[in-house]
């Protein structure tokens, strides 16, 4: 089965935005519904989409278009499911997340065991200063992104791994010394992520949790207008044959605050831009 859910229309920042965690009988779909990018947009004041969420529990690689790369630029808000291999010393790859290709934001699936995997991605209308796409993998140094600048962040937008991602110990992120931004992490097995960065005028912070047996649930920043958060860091086990099982980044429309959400065993990182 493998399913594409969108969610909402767009909207600028100071609406509510989310979306409700996919239901179990959700269509198939074989491509997004995209909502028009105008609704409600404002000269000059960035909008976010409602979240996309791509999912398979088929061994398979699926990909579908989410809209154009001009001008808009999406990055990573959840991941869920079993990024195991079907058994020790297999050598293929599985990977969630997002890239650019011809010109548009591709949602991409690579699964190659018959094991649950989805995953989450947010986009806003902004490619202000956009960052080519960076590849870190187990075993190299941290890769540079982009001199650190007033309005740069940076977040993920894809996860691979071929054995990697089995405990909390293992992660991957984006972080920066105050110099330069940077892609890397400490992995076990062979794994690694994709990052790139965009301008955003305000940071609103950023917070690292990271759960033990039990699931937890954390307030990220409040949304007095314009705040949205991505995920700059994830690790964990995942080896779940469910596509709940994960860590997603989502928004509270009822108390207008963007929360985290942890299943056992897992570590996330979101930053908070406006």
């Amino acid at each position: 089965m493998r399913n594409l859910l969108f969610a909402l229309p767009l909207a600028t920042f100071t609406a509510a935005c989310g979306g409700e965690p996919l239901a179990a009988d959700a269509p198939e779909a074989a491509s997004p519904v995209v909502a028009d990018e105008a609704v409600d947009q404002v000269e000059q004041q960035v909008s976010l989409s409602s979240p996309y969420t791509w999912r398979t529990n088929r061994a398979e690689s699926i990909s579908t278009s989410i809209g154009t790369s001009t001008n808009r630029t999406c990055f990573l808000t959840g991941l869920g499911g079993s990024l195991q291999p079907a058994f020790p010393d297999d050598i293929s790859w599985a990977s969630a997340g997002t890239h650019i290709y011809g010109g548009e934001w591709i949602l991409s699936i690579n699964q190659y065991v018959s094991t649950a995997l989805s995953t989450t991605v947010q986009c806003v209308n902004t490619a202000a200063n956009r960052t080519p796409e960076v590849l870190w993998s187990k075993g190299e140094a941290a890769k540079l992104l982009g001199a650190v600048t007033p309005n740069r962040r940076c977040f993920l937008t894809r996860i691979e791994a071929s054995g990697a991602f089995d405990s909390t110990a293992d992660y991957v992120r984006v972080w920066n010394d105050n110099i330069n931004w940077y892609l890397g992490g400490d992995l076990a097995d062979d794994g690694g992520a994709r990052a790139l960065c965009v301008d955003f005028p305000e940071g609103h912070g950023n917070w690292l949790w990271v759960s033990g047996a039990d699931p937890i649930n954390r307030d990220l920043a409040y949304n007095s207008g314009g705040v949205a958060c991505f995920l700059s860091e994830l690790g964990g086990r995942f080896n779940q044959d469910s596509y709940y099982d994960g860590v997603s980044v989502n928004y509270n429309a009822g108390t207008r605050t963007w929360e985290m959400d942890l299943s056992p065993v897992k570590r996330g990182r979101a930053g908070c831009v406006k």
